[in-house]
């Protein structure tokens, strides 16, 4: 009975608020009542009238002489609570939806299918999910702002909006979206602002924003995932007026804006741009602010009206003042041009002396440029007439690329070449006609002419109008002189530069037990003179360093000394100590980083070396190694100086280096000595890979080397190097020191030490793996929000798969990498990695190079394993 007359007082509330709300739907009354009773702190004017259309922030409106609920505007109320889900069947005439700058969580209301709605703004709530099609059947909207829902589940860029063709301002920043951009912005004819920033977006621009009329497009990152690709489509917005695209990691040139007369706002700054910036955009007379920092944007410094805010800095202009560029260095960057700016030449090619720090780059004693080897650095594009401007060329090598188009004629004009080299790469058409002195190579280019080719390089040289007058037994024996000068020249320069690699491993890598005279080390060095190193004597780097007077650090090689270079330039110098041997860490070094180029790959800039003296020159890393930031003595918060998210940068920045060297190079390249002494941090702690003198240089498809005894360092040595029982040494012996590595980064103190009782350097991965078996985060510095909770097990997990006993069960740095950018819940938990009889791997995941990171597998995972770490 007291149930009854309860249900009985109910039906006679919700009919005495029918009467009395001037008769607004049953839906919405229905509705009403439920937001009343989820609202947190109560809405006193609600339950003071029985007239709903009276309640403060609700508006009714007659529509065809009925009375609907037109608005709800709750805004900036300091209002929580979860919103009653079923908006969408209630509000057939609601018209405007202004919940923004409270506290409202739990699911998004659905709002498909109401006809009328106009204007929603749900932005600065704490709201976790939003149903399906939300917003489908959104004929009328204009206005749509979700932004800076910072816990929403991972969304997708809601399609379903299509319908909605009088879409005007959409903003979704800082919603937790995902994935990449649909090319539907067709749909969206009416669009002026954009913003979807700080998300987790990637991949291109859609190329149908160039049909759009968007007037303010947002799209600046400070997270991890980033757009890319060119931004040539902003050449056909036309309506621009604001463009904020800083942080992501486009590429390319920028293009030309001169159809985008309105444009007043271009945020560009850190990405990874190239190449020079078009006079159309410093023309520009409607600009007020334009940021170009922290990009690789070469050529001479573009000057701006003066009613321009302008930054500049971080780039690799010839000048820091306006002005034409020096003849060569223009002539090298219209060379760029043609092979589309790439960032392998843009990392290098700065200032305005190419003989100065300009990679690929060889000049004489004089400043002339005698060699340009860019063979085999995957170039695309066409040769550029320009390099007819480089008149002291000596020696061109463009092979190995996949350039396409014509040989420029004007190459046939270089009155000092010797040797051209483009074979191997996709070219076509006629082959000039070169001197007879000039060792044209052009094998593997399917589509030049044959006939041409073949009269020019029968013989190595072309046979000239001059020489054809000649008696046959004069010719003979020129043309035999020609052929063994040629030969020799082909076995002293061609193998040692072409086939360099293949005869390193023979002749110029020695075993510690080889004695080799001096003088082989100085042929080694001339035979080697297509590396972009200055020499300098000894006496040269006494005086840069101020007689060796500030020392950066002492390692188990020599000493590292700080120098400035006669520009100001600030430079490493580091003396090896002198020793018995003939040099394997000298020339190992000098090898492996002379014919690198990464950003994550220390730079070699020159060597010395007169008999017992031996020296390196680097570039300079004002934040010295990352062992300073794990083991500062006497603080137990060394780490701590560091952000997370400046860490987790680090561990990406050595995961692609170390990628680079196994797979980027010519050759693969183990390093052997991972460890963070040898991870050097530049003025913006980007890493470093330094340190090569023990490495090992291989060819990509051989799986495992063999190594006279155990490389490396105590505690990050994988257990193959020291026993073969585990295995061969390769490239994975890298990738579990890698593992370690991180580990420290993430415990904040050594893997070993040599000071206490045990002296397994397991125990230190034994113990983060029991404490994450206890649900522990053991990070020194403790995590303040959620992502960095999962950023910091995410690098742990993956550190734990590098260090496993078996080289075949630890990931390669492809799939490290891929792991440290994807998913938490991505990552399997790894088995405990122990020294002594490996571990099985679960069922299908013995070879983790074929291990898929999909969420299905993970999941499979662990219910395979209970749930819990085993």
């Amino acid at each position: 009975m007291a149930r009854l007359r309860s249900q009985s007082i109910a039906t006679l509330s919700f009919f005495s608020f029918l009467v009395l709300s001037n008769a607004i739907g049953t839906e919405e009354i229905t509705y009403l009542l439920k937001l009343r009773e989820a609202i947190t702190p109560p809405l006193s004017q609600w339950f003071q009238t029985r007239d709903m259309c009276a309640w403060n922030g609700i508006t009714c409106a007659y529509y065809d002489d009925s009375l609907y609920v037109q608005s709800i505007d709750l805004s900036s109320m300091s209002l929580t609570g979860v919103l009653p889900p079923d908006l969408s069947s209630c509000f057939q005439g609601l018209h405007f939806l202004r919940l923004q700058n409270n506290s409202f969580h739990g699911p998004l209301p659905s709002l498909r299918y109401l006809p009328e709605l106009q204007e929603v703004y749900l932005d600065h709530n704490n709201f976790t999910s939003i149903p399906d099609n939300c917003f489908q059947g959104l004929f009328n909207l204009k206005n749509l702002s979700l932004s800076y829902n910072l816990n929403l589940q991972q969304w997708t860029f809601p399609i379903s909006l299509t319908n909605s063709l009088k879409l005007t301002d959409l903003d979704l920043a800082a919603t937790n979206l995902t994935g990449s951009l649909p090319d539907i912005f067709t749909s969206f004819p009416t669009l002026r602002r954009l913003d979807l920033s700080n998300n987790k977006l990637g991949g291109p621009l859609p190329s149908s924003f160039e049909f759009s009329e968007i007037q303010n497009l947002i799209l600046h990152n400070q997270l991890s995932n980033k757009f890319s690709g060119t931004i040539n489509v902003l050449s056909s917005m036309t309506e621009l007026t604001e463009v904020l695209l800083q942080g992501n990691s486009f590429n390319g040139l920028i293009p030309d804006l001169y159809n985008c007369i309105k444009l007043q706002v271009l945020m560009l700054q850190d990405n990874n741009l190239t190449g020079t910036v078009p006079q159309s955009l410093m023309n520009l007379s409607s600009l007020e602010n334009v940021s170009l920092a922290n990009n690789w944007l070469q050529g001479p410094l573009p000057v701006f009206g003066e009613q321009v805010a302008v930054a500049l800095g971080g780039n690799g202009f010839c000048l820091d003042h306006g002005g034409p560029c020096d003849k060569a260095v223009t002539a090298l960057l219209e060379v760029a041009a043609g092979f589309g700016y790439p960032y392998l030449l843009a990392r290098s090619w700065q200032g305005n002396n190419l003989c100065d720090g300009w990679r690929f780059i060889l000049c004489d004693e004089l400043g002339r440029i005698r060699t340009v080897n860019l063979s085999k650095l995957k170039l695309t594009g066409v040769i550029s007439p320009a390099f007819g401007d480089l008149t002291d060329l000596w020696y061109l090598y463009l092979d190995g690329n996949d350039l396409r188009g014509l040989i420029p004629q004007i190459l046939s004009n270089l009155p000092h070449l010797k040797v051209l080299d483009v074979s191997n790469n996709s070219l076509s058409g006629k082959v000039p006609r070169f001197s007879p002195v000039v060792l044209f190579i052009a094998k593997g280019n399917s589509l030049l002419l044959h006939d041409d080719l073949i009269s020019q390089t029968k013989g190595t040289t072309s046979t000239s109008t001059s020489t054809s007058s000649l008696p046959p037994w004069l010719a003979g024996v020129l043309a035999g002189g020609v052929g063994l000068t040629i030969v020799m020249y082909l076995m002293i320069i061609a193998n040692n530069r072409k086939r360099c690699f293949s005869l390193l491993q023979k002749m110029m890598i020695w075993k510690k037990t080889t004695t080799l005279p001096d003088y082989n080390v100085e042929e080694f060095i001339k035979s080697y003179q297509s590396m972009t190193l200055k020499r300098y004597s000894y006496s040269e780097l006494k005086k840069i360093t101020n007689s060796f007077h500030e020392s950066l650090g002492q390692g188990g090689y020599g000493i590292v000394y700080k120098a400035s270079l006669v520009d100001g330039r600030k430079v490493a110098v580091k003396i090896l100590k002198e020793s018995k041997g003939r040099g394997e860490e000298f020339v190992n070094e000098v090898i492996t980083i002379g014919r690198t180029s990464h950003v994550n790959i220390v730079s070699l800039l020159g060597f010395c070396y007169e008999m017992n003296k031996r020296a390196l020159v680097y570039e300079f890393m004002p934040n010295g190694s990352l062992d300073k930031f794990i083991y500062k003595k006497g603080s137990s918060t060394a780490v701590c100086d560091l952000d997370w998210s400046t860490l987790y940068r680090i561990t990406i920045g050595i995961a692609r280096g170390l990628e680079y060297l196994h797979q980027g190079c010519n050759t693969r390249i183990l390093h052997l000595d991972m460890k963070p002494q040898n991870i050097l941090l530049d003025e913006n702690f980007v890493p470093k890979i330094a340190d090569f003198g023990l490495a090992k240089i291989c060819k990509k498809d051989k799986s495992v080397v063999s190594i006279s005894g155990a490389r490396g360092t105590l505690g990050f040595i994988a257990p193959e190097v020291f026993s073969r029982t585990y295995g061969g040494v390769s490239h994975k012996s890298d990738v579990y020191s890698f593992g370690m590595l991180i580990l420290e980064v993430v415990g904040g103190r050594k893997n070993y030490d040599s000071g206490r009782s045990h002296t397994s350097e397991m125990y230190f991965p034994d113990w983060i793996y029991k404490s994450l078996e206890k649900g522990n985060i053991l990070a020194r510095c403790l995590p303040s929000t959620k992502e960095e909770n999962d950023m910091i097990m995410k690098i742990t997990l993956v550190s734990l798969w590098c260090i496993q006993t078996n080289p075949k069960n630890r990931p390669s740095m492809t799939k490290v990498i891929e792991m440290l950018e994807g998913l938490l819940e991505s990552i399997p938990y790894p088995p405990k990695p122990v020294l002594h009889s490996p571990e099985r791997l679960p069922t299908g995941f013995e070879d983790f190079e074929d291990l898929s990171s999909s969420a299905h597998e993970s999941n499979s995972l662990a219910t395979e394993n209970n749930g819990s770490i085993k």
